[in-house]
């Protein structure tokens, strides 16, 4: 029996072959024939390569015709041997690009706010931590806050130095009009005075939520959402699929009964789109002070919404007892 040669089979054919290889092989699978040096210079065939960049002479890595699509770019992390207006510069030319690892680690505030929102707002995740100028923020929220935007996730840590009192660059409508226009936003240790923001992205939600469909917020040394009216607060998440608050103890105490009656009310009540639900700083205490029946009726919804270690004890005794549906005032 005789087996065909791969150079026989039709090109479309060999072009499939020649992408399921590793690059390292699909280097020396160049080396064999033209056609094949041809195919391999394909675009095409080198959109997952990572291009590793720890020296000036790497940044010439774009400018090679094959690497014209790549989506991934890793960077030395820590430090650099090179002048990042020229790497973003080079970066810039290519539009594919959609993530660069270790690219947070570096003092970005040296680079002119065009240039650095053109590539950052075509990352799907941008982790703010690090300070960046007023002029870089302010143009960074306002092109994610425009439609079409590909950033797919935000991360602020708000702890970090571009958050801190006399550097909050943001204003609270641009900060609101971002967040809401991507799918997932996650935000820990907000400080007291972002309060602003936070009544501003769930006003923003209600009213003109496009695309935000995950939140997860850590509170780690206030409790912002202990400031926002309940009604609005129970609105704004219950527009959401997936909700995670957490937070140490003594930061969430006190004044939650209200605001976590009202979001479990508009979770079995309305129209609500949440299919996830963690309130993780829930107690067993604060779960008896609420109404059973509401509580049943919302673990009914959306299975646990709060840490079941910690409320362990309080589940089994529900579960023992036989509660009916309730409605209206009894909700209360």
């Amino acid at each position: 029996m005789s087996f065909p040669n791969i150079g026989d089979l039709p090109e479309e054919m060999q072009r499939k072959i020649l992408k399921l290889l590793p690059h390292r092989d699909l280097m020396s699978a160049m080396l064999v024939c033209r056609s094949w040096k041809e195919m391999g210079q394909d675009p095409a065939m080198w959109t997952l390569f990572v291009v590793t960049v720890e020296t000036k002479e790497d940044i010439q890595k774009f400018k090679v015709p094959r690497l014209q699509k790549i989506q991934r770019i890793s960077l030395l992390k820590g430090g650099y041997r090179y002048r990042l207006r020229d790497l973003f510069q080079a970066i810039s030319a290519i539009p594919s690009v959609s993530k660069i690892y270790n690219l947070w680690t570096y003092d970005l505030r040296s680079l002119e706010p065009g240039l650095c929102a053109s590539v950052l707002a075509r990352l799907k995740m941008l982790h703010f931590g690090r300070e960046l100028t007023k002029e870089q923020m302010e143009k960074i929220f306002t092109v994610v806050a425009v439609e079409g935007s590909k950033v797919d996730e935000i991360y602020i840590d708000f702890s970090g130095y571009g958050f801190r009192p006399g550097s909050n660059k943001v204003s609270p409508h641009l900060f609101a009009s971002a967040v809401t226009n991507v799918r997932v936003l996650s935000m820990y240790f907000p400080m007291d005075y972002e309060e602003e923001k936070f009544q501003a992205l769930f006003r923003m939600i209600i009213e003109n939520n496009r695309c935000l469909k995950k939140v997860k917020i850590f509170m780690g040394y206030h409790n912002l959402l202990a400031n926002i009216e309940p009604d609005i607060l129970g609105t704004a998440l219950n527009r959401l699929e997936d909700v995670d608050i957490g937070g140490p103890g003594d930061v969430m105490t006190g004044g939650w009964r209200i605001q976590v009656t009202n979001i479990l009310q508009k979770l079995v009540r309305e129209e609500s789109k949440l299919k996830r639900l963690r309130l993780r700083f829930l107690t067993s205490a604060d779960l008896e002070d609420l109404n059973a029946g509401l509580v049943r009726q919302a673990l009914q919804k959306v299975g646990e919404f709060f840490e079941i270690g910690e409320c362990r004890e309080y589940v089994e005794g529900l579960n023992a007892d036989n509660f009916d549906e309730v409605t209206g005032d009894d909700l209360c």
